[in-house]
């Protein structure tokens, strides 16, 4: 401990713009406000960066990795140079405890910290599928199979040592479980993400917004918030829309991130012929804005964990169209607080915004509705609560 404050190391695999790296920027923020001090170690610089160290947050970037664990040699210099750099951030912060985010097979280097160090080890998982799949090694597909059953060993042998591993929404804790069934259920802890639902209060920016994106007030607009990525599902929104536009011609679809799918999402909305429906804005630091410039809120994920996207439209009061994956059905309640459907189904998605779009008095009382529920269940200071008692009861018994 510090000055009497708990020290908190977040350490994430990158501060590029994402829900993960959202969750660690609330985190550290409120971990603050009920007295901890937090610090954000990652190992790629991104815009998160500034919003950290804003907030007064301390934020410190090691090299990433550059050479794959085939190259032997340069891997295990690389691991050891790393390790060396971490325990000299804790020496350095005097830090209790650290949390990883997003690291995979750097979870297993954060957790040997704990054998030269007097650091508490807690590993989060933000995704339901978290498994290591064979796009993550497109270019060594024959390392998938064998890196895989790797990496399951590792986690079910290490669970021993880790202090706890925490579970964004109880439908990752069942999959942990599932996935890893060697891993005792009691050292899973299920702590939801949240969001400062403050961030969400200004409208004001609606007009000026939609101005700059060539919306005028008349449009009905609809934002998605999600990486252009397989997950996320975007091209059956796309599917979904095709018929749909033609009877709406003011219906405007942002998609706020950018991926690896870019490139095809632009030419399957030509294809559409949705060009003059459809926005691909990028990777945006602005969100909150783009909320209050929207009237509805659609993730048509075809897998999650706890979708931190989720939660912020809703703190925005939008209704939502979300798919019934993991960690929705947590947050959401069909047809109170907006309408779920099932993954990977274009109808089913046309369907729930013909909904919304016919019935503007029911859309406004489900976005009030999702609104109240966030600010009851998912306010960022309980998650940091609950974040601060689960480190409180693994140090006890040390101190």
């Amino acid at each position: 401990m510090k000055g009497g404050l708990l020290c908190v190391m977040q350490v994430i695999s990158n501060l590029e713009i994402g829900g993960a790296q959202e969750v660690v920027r609330t985190l550290a923020e409120n971990l603050r406000k009920v007295g901890c001090q937090p610090i954000v170690v990652t190992f790629k610089d991104g815009p998160v960066r500034a919003d950290l160290e804003g907030l007064g947050i301390p934020v410190e970037i090691l090299p990433s990795r550059q050479h794959s664990v085939t190259a032997i040699p340069q891997y295990i210099r690389y691991m050891l140079q790393t390790r060396r750099a971490l325990l000299e951030l804790i020496k350095k912060y005097n830090v209790d405890i650290i949390q990883t985010h997003l690291l995979r097979s750097l979870d297993f280097l954060i957790l040997s910290l704990r054998f030269a160090s007097d650091v508490r080890i807690f590993w989060t998982f933000h995704n339901a599928r978290f498994d290591l799949r064979e796009e993550h090694l497109a270019s060594q597909k024959w390392l998938f199979k064998p890196k895989r059953w790797g990496h399951h060993t590792l986690y079910q042998l290490s669970a021993r040592w880790v202090n706890k591993l925490i579970a964004v929404s109880e439908d990752v804790k069942s999959s942990i479980l599932k996935t890893l069934p060697g891993i005792p259920e009691k050292r899973i802890v299920s702590i939801c993400n949240s969001v400062d639902v403050n961030r969400y209060d200004d409208h004001s920016a609606r007009i000026s917004v939609r101005r700059t994106l060539g919306l005028d007030n008349h449009h009905k607009v609809a934002l998605v918030v999600a990486t252009l990525k397989e997950q996320k599902g975007h091209r059956f929104l796309l599917d979904a829309l095709h018929s749909l536009v033609k009877k709406f011609p003011d219906l405007r679809i942002l998609f706020a991130g950018d991926g690896e799918l870019r490139t095809a999402l632009q030419t399957h909305t030509e294809k559409l012929h949705l060009k003059n429906h459809v926005h691909f804005l990028g990777s945006r630091n602005d969100i909150p804005q783009l909320l209050a410039a929207s009237d509805y809120f659609i993730l048509p994920s075809l897998w999650e964990g706890l979708p931190m996207a989720l939660i912020e439209a809703m703190a925005s009061g939008l209704p939502i169209i979300a798919t019934r994956v993991s960690g929705t059905s947590q947050v959401m309640v069909h047809g109170e607080t907006g309408l779920l459907v099932p993954p990977g189904n274009a109808e089913e998605l046309e369907r729930a915004l013909l909904t919304l779009l016919l019935n503007p008095y029911a859309a406004f009382r489900m976005g009030r509705a999702a609104r109240h529920r966030v600010e009851i269940y998912f306010g960022a200071q309980k998650q940091a609560q609950e974040h601060l008692a689960l480190f409180i009861s693994e140090i006890k018994p040390f101190r």
